[in-house]
């Protein structure tokens, strides 16, 4: 799953095989790490809150994070995903960088 075609294009272009840009692992890696990140925040400002003995705010305050946990939460798995196929893609491209990428 690669972010645009311009890898792939500059592949055919060329007729070898590129390099798979760094900018690739960059993203797949920081898109999980901002998931992570938000649980990780969420859970420990709420533990931090019930130990000071304080109640979840009503109304907004109290779903809206937890709406956006979730969403952080459900985005965990296909950033893993991303990340196991752009690992693939370079391991891929490394046992052929160079070679021919075209028949004929």
């Amino acid at each position: 799953m690669a972010l645009s075609t311009a890898h792939v294009h500059h592949q055919s272009a060329s007729c070898r095989y590129l390099a798979v840009p760094w900018t690739h692992f960059a993203s797949a890696y920081a898109a999980l790490l901002a998931a992570a990140s938000a649980l990780l925040v969420h859970l420990v400002l709420s533990r931090a809150a019930r130990r000071d003995g304080l109640q979840p705010a009503s109304g907004w305050q109290s779903w809206l994070p937890t709406l956006f946990v979730v969403i952080a939460s459900m985005m965990l798995p296909p950033t893993a995903v991303v990340i196991a196929l752009t690992h693939k893609d370079a391991a891929e491209t490394a046992r052929h960088l160079g070679q021919p990428l075209c028949e004929g």
